[in-house]
């Protein structure tokens, strides 16, 4: 197909750039969501990029501003000099009527992308020196990324762009991070944060799976927003269970066993009504089959038909990959760098679970330190946040602290670190605080 015959509508995009120049308010309404290169022309490209910079340094962007930068970066030529300004400007278009202008633009360059999106599938089909698995996760790609309808928030942007944005942002309410549901804890570590990756950490049966149901089942409760569990450690009808339990108040234990005693019926139907409102969506694909790729196309297709996510978790980090890989901090590092890139591209906390070496078993006081992780070097360096578990009762019948967890903040890259105490009921996955 010729390039003439490509969609395009440059007379409405004629209207967008005679409105931001004409209204100052103009462009608020499309910088974050119409890219440079939805215009079809080069010199109206040129005309939005020199407009955008001026806004992100909150400037005007009225022809005399617009035609001074275009002029100082050697670029008015391009685009048909003043004359072209002032015929934009004397076009006297309405700015009421740039969000519908901004969705006509969209919908030519969307269709635009799709046909160059085809024609690179197509190659990659081809390519058979491409694994078949990488071909698709590529194809996916191209295909959500015109679906997502923004821009590009991982371009490389100057500093100034930073800057006017935060001036802008100083004295407004800043967006609250997610609660854990824990107070304590929500102090210290200050809730769970968009694009944080957090590690919890800890021996076999400390708790941590229940502690990531528990940030599963309370975002998802909480603010109704969708939370992605994948369990590479139970199938997704043990993790069902043991939600239900959460819920329900029944030994976990008899749940994955099925039996329930009579008096119990009332609380399960009510447990079962709640639970199956809730958002959370649950992935068990075998470890052995289990990857980054798989899992960012299993959350696109989740953020594509639900919106936008609250949370991922992954139970758990060492169980991935090649098990008898000779480096096997290696091969997890990959995993753990992987998983905060989707933190960033999802814009959502990601809770990865990961186990605690052996060596604390032989020490006289057994509560963990980061250097503890399993396979930990890359793991500590990629984390935002790590929460490293301890129950003495597991190693101590007669503790005064029987029935209470100890969650060690042990590194937080935004917040405080330390240690706070939380009530534990392991039979039914109960986690609540101690703080009234």
């Amino acid at each position: 197909m010729t390039e003439k015959f490509l969609p395009q509508d440059t007379d409405t995009e004629e209207s967008i750039l005679s409105s931001i120049l004409l209204d100052a308010s103009a462009i608020s309404k499309t910088a974050d969501k119409l890219p440079v290169d939805a215009f079809y022309l080069s010199a109206h490209q040129q005309i939005y990029k020199a407009a955008l910079e001026l806004y992100y340094q909150d400037k005007l962007t009225d022809i005399t501003t617009v035609g001074s930068w275009l002029s100082d970066h050697k670029l008015l030529r391009n685009i048909g000099g003043r004359n072209k300004l002032a015929q934009l400007a004397n076009n006297k278009v309405s700015a009421d009527n740039i969000d519908s202008y901004t969705e006509l633009v969209l919908e030519k360059y969307k269709r635009r992308q799709l046909i160059e999106a085809g024609s690179k599938i197509v190659e990659l089909g081809f390519d058979t020196t491409i694994d078949l698995e990488k071909v698709i996760d590529l194809s996916e790609e191209k295909i959500f990324k015109i679906t997502e309808n923004k821009v590009d928030k991982f371009s490389p942007k100057a500093i100034s762009n930073s800057l006017s944005l935060i001036v802008k942002q100083l004295g407004q309410e800043v967006t609250p991070a997610l609660s854990t549901g824990l107070i304590d804890l929500d102090k210290l570590m200050g809730g769970l944060l968009n694009e944080d990756l957090i590690v919890i950490a800890a021996r076999a049966s400390m708790g941590k799976t229940w502690l990531g149901c528990h940030f599963a089942n309370h975002v998802a409760l909480t603010y109704n927003l969708p939370v992605v569990f994948f369990s590479s450690e139970t199938s997704k009808e043990q993790l069902t269970k043991r939600f239900l339990a959460m819920h329900a108040k029944i030994n976990s234990h008899r749940l994955i066993h099925n039996k329930i005693y009579k008096s119990e019926v009332a609380e399960l139907r009510k447990a079962l009504e709640v639970l199956y409102s809730l958002p959370i969506i649950i992935d068990d694909t075998p470890a052995s089959l289990q990857n980054p790729i798989r899992m960012r196309s299993a959350l696109r297709r989740i953020k594509f038909e639900r919106g936008n996510l609250g949370l991922i978790v992954m139970d758990y980090i060492q169980k991935l990959g090649d098990r008898a890989a000779s480096n096997r901090a290696q091969a997890i590092g990959k995993f753990s760098g992987a998983f905060k890139d989707l933190a960033k591209e999802f814009s959502c906390p990601f809770v990865a679970l990961a186990q605690i070496n052996r060596g604390v078993e032989n020490q006289t006081d057994k509560r963990p330190a980061i250097a503890d992780i399993k396979d930990s070097g890359d793991i500590e360096q990629d984390m935002d946040v790590g929460l490293l578990l301890y129950r003495d009762e597991y190693y101590d019948s007669k503790t005064p602290d029987k029935g209470v967890m100890e969650i060690n903040v042990a590194k937080n890259r935004n917040g405080a670190t330390g240690v706070c105490k939380v009530l534990f009921d392991g039979s039914i996955g109960e986690i609540r605080n101690i703080t009234v």
